[in-house]
């Protein structure tokens, strides 16, 4: 109960003023914020620290240390996406939030407890978190914008766009026209206001390149900042066809990825079709290659074969080995002939045969026997 009671109380910044440092840190959705809070001369670890929000014109602490310690060098606590540190050796609170979102944006303050129950400042700041998108041209572009302050509800809200002089109105809902959803239409961009669930719509059709730009969702009357958006639309190259450009007028498409992703994306695709390609074609080429070695080398073996090893031509050795016949009987004797691979025609034959074994000479054919005998 102490706590609530004290959530309804509003900072005190008695002797502070100088000490307390406004500030604005913008970041993307989806990042992380941290920021370091020194301790004022009126402070020490022995006093809670806490991170508060600003809601409806009330503070709310969203996460504070637990009670300190003498000999504790370090007090942390963490509640969601939010993590307060405390440092007394150094005299420095530390915020971290994780995951940011275009809700997130508002005005936060590092504060610590005092003795009598007030919550005092130490750093004040202004988060604006803003969403990033990059888009095609001809694609479409859905934006919501949640507002949490209650009094919101019933302010006109616009559509603007960032320029050097200012921001200029796109389109703005008319809030005496519909009480809880009103709609207006300029050009390729709508605004579409639901008051109960405290959401601004945003619709921009057939983007063009020129579209590229910082745009704001504010009150219409002071120019209040309910979210930022920085939309950047890429041209599509000539010849180039992207799946779902045709049908992306009718139904908002998604985060498209940036260009250069893709540009860089097809670059290293390229590169390693073509270093495959090249190995393939050296691979082919390479087989091809000892393909036909290895056909010629079997084609000159052939024709070796053929010329040196006539069927019906036969040399004889010029070394001849004589042997005796086991058989001492008879009269036999024999020699082993070693056969040339080459003949000439006109080289005589020699073998040792009986006169019983001899031929007759056919006729036409001139054949001429002889015995030989060797000592």
């Amino acid at each position: 109960m102490e706590l609530r009671v004290l959530l309804l109380l509003p900072l005190c910044f008695p002797g502070l003023q100088a000490q307390t440092h406004d500030s604005e840190e913008s970041r993307s959705e989806g990042s992380t914020l941290y920021i370091q809070c020194p301790y004022t001369a009126q402070a020490n670890y022995q006093q809670k620290k806490a991170w508060s929000r600003m809601r409806d014109n009330k503070w709310e602490v969203l996460v504070e240390t637990n009670n300190p310690t003498k000999y504790t060098h370090t007090i942390w606590a963490t509640k969601g996406e939010v993590t307060i540190e405390d440092n007394p050796m150094h005299r420095t609170v530390s915020i971290t939030m994780t995951n940011l979102q275009a809700e997130d944006s508002g005005t936060y303050s590092c504060v610590y407890r005092s003795y009598s129950n007030w919550y005092l400042p130490l750093k004040m700041i202004t988060l604006n978190v803003f969403k990033e998108l990059h888009k095609w041209e001809l694609d479409s572009l859905s934006v919501q914008c949640p507002y949490t302050t209650r009094g919101y509800g019933t302010e006109t809200k616009a559509w603007c766009r960032r320029g050097q002089t200012g921001c200029k109105v796109m389109v703005r809902t008319d809030h005496t026209s519909t009480w809880h959803n009103s709609k207006a239409l300029e050009d390729r961009t709508s605004i579409q206001d639901d008051t109960q669930q405290r959401t601004v719509t945003i619709t921009m059709q057939k983007l063009q390149a020129k579209d590229t730009s910082v745009y704001w969702c504010v009150l219409y009357r002071d120019f209040t900042r309910i979210m930022e958006v920085r939309l950047s639309v890429s041209k599509i190259l000539a010849g180039t066809t992207l799946s779902g450009t045709a049908g992306a007028s009718q139904t908002p498409s998604g985060n498209t990825p940036a260009p250069s992703s893709n540009v860089n994306t097809f670059i290293l695709l390229f590169g390693v079709l073509s270093i495959l390609f090249i190995l393939a074609l050296i691979t082919s080429i390479t087989l091809y290659i000892r393909r036909r070695k290895q056909l010629k080398r079997r084609g000159t073996r052939q024709a070796d074969d053929t010329y040196d090893k006539p069927e019906d031509i036969a040399q004889l050795d010029s070394t001849e080995r004589m042997e005796s016949p086991k058989d001492d009987s008879k009269d036999l004797k024999y020699v082993t002939l070693n056969f040339k691979s080459r003949l000439s025609p006109e080289d005589p034959l020699y073998c040792n045969v009986a006169p019983s074994q001899t031929h007759r000479k056919p006729k036409n054919e001139n054949v001429e026997y002889a015995i030989i005998a060797f000592k």
